[in-house]
């Protein structure tokens, strides 16, 4: 089940990456940057979230 939760993290994560290339292939290279650490940071948070934090 957990792993089911995990794809909506991920379908955000990708559609940011994607935007994030279009970024940096037009020259905004900070923007660009900035959205991969933010899909990074997301996915990092999901995992934590979803695996390793204890339950209520």
């Amino acid at each position: 089940m957990k792993w089911l939760l995990l794809l909506i993290p991920l379908a955000v994560a990708y559609y940011t990456c994607t935007y994030g290339r279009w970024a940096l292939k037009n020259g905004y290279r900070r923007g660009g940057v900035g959205v991969f650490f933010l899909a990074a940071f997301v996915l990092a948070l999901a995992v934590f979230a979803l695996f390793f934090k204890r339950e209520f």
